[in-house]
């Protein structure tokens, strides 16, 4: 997954970014890692790794690195060289608060359905780890639901045209004065 996000934000979204505008890699982006999260709710507990897991990090890495650099670049735009640091940090604040406040939602979400799922079946072999399992799969269900609202979301707002000056890797291109 994390070869799939590096793959995705430094040779497909750095390289077209310059061109297009934020939300034609966001929208995709963002349905690509949908995909990879529907493909995550199919799990069982007998499910192998290289068969059905991996190639739903793998889409999941591609859509998250797509979506990265546009949602920084677009967060950090027209913002004057003197409050870049602060801009920055809260770009990254945010994210950091985001991930966490998800991470704690779709957690309470897994917990839950996995109780439910046990304490439907208490004597029936096996429960446990299906349950868990079963926990795991609505929480990713409702990860997906949440990235296509997003998805929506960018399709709708995002208008930032592409950004002047960019270069192939991203980073700004600094004018000459003379």
């Amino acid at each position: 997954m994390t070869a799939a996000i590096v793959a995705g934000s430094t040779q497909i979204s750095a390289r077209l970014l310059p061109h297009v505008p934020p939300r034609r890699l966001l929208v995709p982006g963002m349905l690509l890692a949908t995909g990879g999260l529907l493909l995550l709710t199919r799990l069982t507990p007998h499910s192998s790794y290289a068969g059905e897991i991996l190639p739903a990090l793998v889409l999941l890495g591609l859509g998250l690195g797509l979506t990265f650099m546009p949602v920084f670049a677009t967060a950090t735009a027209g913002v004057a060289p003197r409050d870049a640091g602060v801009t920055s940090a809260t770009v990254n604040t945010a994210q950091q608060v985001g991930g966490s406040i998800g991470t704690a939602l779709l957690n309470t979400i897994a917990t839950t359905s996995a109780a439910a799922y046990v304490a439907a079946r208490p004597h029936r072999p096996g429960a446990v780890p299906a349950g868990v399992v079963h926990g795991y799969t609505v929480a990713i269900a409702w990860a997906a639901v949440i990235m296509i609202v997003a998805a929506l979301t960018a399709g709708l707002m995002v208008t930032a045209p592409a950004p002047k000056h960019a270069t192939p890797a991203g980073s700004q291109v600094q004018e000459s004065v003379g």
